[in-house]
């Protein structure tokens, strides 16, 4: 009897011990690959035959430039200033004007350097609004105008971080261009572009003038003064950014 009772706990124990290990995990699928997001970008709005007409421009103005970029027309819009008062008593407010037109290319210094004078003398300004990287292309933008500044006046370019405004740029310019008279040829909020009439006898001198006034601009060539007169040599021209 005790015999029975002895192989009966053994049984029970050896039972309670093959229940209490834990079974093995079976490795779980692998996840499912997600997916590729697809980033459909809008298609820019072309400059459409009414709006042609509102603009006004010579048809061979905007067909040579067009051919250039090997681009149609997109239409640009100037941010103005509507003087107005509401019951609050607030004046002003801003909204977009058709002034120009603008195209996408990747050769935007060729389309402006083929361009550019037989623009300005028919009172048509040609410049880089919007420098991109990589495969993106540029835009080149060109609105009514005979003198250069007229392009910054158009962008709004100022650098509120400096407390310049562009009044004092479009100054400083002037000034700047005693040492080597020059051309812009690119802006928006932030930034000029310009090519040299007459490159400046000392370009580093110039280099100096240009990365006291906007700092930021060295940042963008390797953070070198040196990069930056390879930069202007090679170029035959300058630029200025204001982070």
């Amino acid at each position: 009897m005790a015999g029975r009772r002895f192989f009966l706990i053994i049984a029970i124990l050896t039972f309670s011990f093959a229940c209490s290990r834990e079974k093995p995990v079976e490795p779980k699928p692998p996840a499912p690959t997600p997916a590729p997001t697809v980033i459909l970008k809008p298609k820019p709005s072309l400059l459409d035959e009414p709006q042609r007409v509102s603009l006004g421009f010579p048809p061979h103005v905007l067909a040579s430039v067009e051919s250039a970029a090997g681009a149609e027309a997109e239409p640009f819009y100037e941010s103005v200033l509507v003087h107005s008062e509401n019951l609050k008593g607030e004046q002003g407010y801003e909204r977009k004007q058709l002034s120009g037109f603008s195209v996408r290319t990747k050769k935007a210094d060729e389309v402006i350097a083929s361009c550019s004078s037989s623009l300005r003398k028919q009172g048509f300004l040609i410049f880089r609004s919007k420098k991109n990287h990589r495969n993106v292309p540029d835009v080149v933008t060109v609105v009514r105008g005979r003198n250069s500044y007229d392009i910054l006046k158009i962008q709004k370019t100022e650098a509120p971080n400096y407390h310049l405004d562009t009044k004092a740029i479009i100054a400083w310019l002037k000034a700047l261009q005693k040492q080597a008279p020059f051309v812009i040829t690119g802006a928006n909020v932030d930034r000029v572009e310009a090519k040299f009439i007459k490159p400046p006898r000392d370009m580093k001198s110039f280099a100096k003038k240009i990365a006291g006034y906007a700092p930021d601009t060295v940042t963008h060539v390797k953070g070198s003064m040196e990069e930056l007169v390879k930069y202007m040599k090679k170029n035959n021209g300058f630029f200025l950014e204001w982070d």
